[in-house]
């Protein structure tokens, strides 16, 4: 059945399912593409007519990434004009609370619209209005290039969304007042930093971090233009020519994404492989990024779900012998833990209401672990769409249990409320009591010590 609601762009058609109004692609920005390609989001025009919102959109221009092999791979066409949201609502007569979904790839994989995070069945568990934003990734939306392109397009593009949700949800049955802001790993980093800035004041008032990877920090603006020059000399641009931009958009997306990938080796080395982020010199580093995101939390009042997974890293390599599994515990501290920590016990000593997790379940036949994404199937609710290694072997009436109890918790606080009553303590830096979420005992106990 279709279902029509009025934007600030024009009509828009979606369609209604099992008591869920889904809309997808609807346009929050110009498309990037042509003259419009590494320049700042930019209102999209009106449109005459009903807009079609009934398929999904593609996800940005991107190459395999590390997780396929724990997670499967993307499934979407790729386009440039990804610059979209979707929505999905139980009424478009309401006045629901609001999560929008940041999603994570390190910057430069995943997109907003993926099956894998299709907001249907979190929106009917929670009573919520979720939204998936779709960003530039990757050398699209991270490249920066001194007197030409002066910081990463896809954060303005993520708090472009962010302000489309303020001016146009209450269509859908959202309330512009209560949104939640919730990402995982790159996405709770890129959260993290959009809190920091000064200019994103009203916009949410809750954010949940899921692995947010806050040890990778920001980068400084020298860095930013020192990734940026690698990429004019792998392209063949002068950086000294006065069309470096018109010469950039000439291009197509596949020479930029090659250019990218074969920065060299060293430089890739220097930001552990992430040479694509945020970039701020004021605070950059990992301690700084997690210290000026808990002032800016304190200051805004902000409420705080986050958590980690007890074994993140285990995603990113298959080797089990002692030695690698001590090397990727200690890089697990250094990118999730310890900047996480010190966000926590920060925002929470500063007045923050704070509730924090682990989630220790893991697949029986998987060598994954609980690693990195594990807890995605279940706080979307998608196990049909999954089929992913890291779930090998579960059984389907466990993991249906799991998702029920991960989509109450988040559906509670994404409401205004604690995520599980009494039996979920707000997190201290005196007690630090947390959840640890095994489908199991679920039981709050003394969160670990990190060094």
């Amino acid at each position: 059945m279709s279902t029509i609601v009025s934007t600030k762009y024009g009509l828009v058609r979606g369609h209604e399912k099992d008591g869920i109004s889904r809309f997808h692609a609807i346009p929050y920005a110009r498309p990037p593409v042509g003259e419009m390609r590494f320049i700042p989001p930019a209102e999209p025009d009106r449109w005459e007519g009903i807009f079609d919102a009934t398929e999904r959109g593609p996800v940005p221009p991107q190459e395999t990434s590390d997780l396929d092999r724990p997670m499967g791979p993307v499934t979407l066409p790729f386009s440039e004009d990804c610059l979209t949201v979707a929505v999905y609502t139980p009424s478009t007569e309401g006045k629901y609370p609001v999560a929008v979904w940041f999603h994570g790839g390190a910057n430069c994989y995943c997109g907003g619209d993926l099956p894998w995070y299709d907001g249907a069945s979190l929106a009917k568990a929670s009573g919520t209005v979720i939204v998936n934003i779709g960003f530039r990734l990757g050398v699209l939306g991270f490249l920066c290039v001194k007197d030409v392109i002066e910081e990463p397009v896809s954060i303005l593009d993520q708090i472009f969304a962010l302000r489309w949700v303020q001016q146009n949800i209450s269509a859908f049955g959202g309330d512009p007042s209560r949104v939640t802001v919730f990402g995982q790993s790159a996405g709770g980093n890129a959260i993290a930093h959009i809190l920091s800035r000064e200019d994103t004041e009203g916009l949410f008032s809750q954010i949940v971090l899921e692995s947010a990877s806050l040890g990778r920090g920001n980068h400084l603006q020298a860095d930013a233009f020192e990734v940026g020059t690698a990429v004019l000399k792998n392209l063949g641009i002068d950086e000294s020519r006065g069309d470096v931009l018109q010469e950039l958009q000439k291009r197509t997306p596949g020479e930029l994404l090659a250019a990218a990938s074969g920065i060299p080796a060293e430089l890739k080395g220097k930001h552990q492989g992430m040479f694509f982020k945020p970039v701020c010199d004021a605070w950059h580093t990992p301690s700084q990024t997690a210290v000026r995101a808990a002032e800016m939390a304190a200051k805004r009042k902000i409420r705080i779900l986050m958590g980690f997974t007890r074994e993140e890293t285990w995603a990113f390599c298959e080797d089990r012998d002692p030695d690698t599994i001590a090397a990727l515990a200690r890089g697990q501290h250094l990118r999730y833990e310890i900047p996480g920590t010190i966000f926590s016990r920060a925002a929470a000593d500063a007045g923050c209401e704070v509730w924090k997790y682990r989630f220790d379940w893991s697949a029986p036949e998987s060598i994954y672990g609980a690693c990195h994404c594990l807890e995605l199937p279940f706080v979307f609710g998608n196990l049909d769409s999954w089929d992913a290694p890291f779930l090998k072997g579960a059984d389907r009436a466990e993991m249906e249990e799991l998702t029920a109890f991960m989509q109450k918790c988040w559906g509670a606080f994404f409401g205004g409320g604690s995520p599980d009553g009494e039996a979920w303590p707000m997190y201290d830096s005196a007690s630090r009591k947390i959840r640890f979420i095994d489908n199991a005992e679920n039981a709050c106990g003394t969160e670990p010590a990190y060094e």
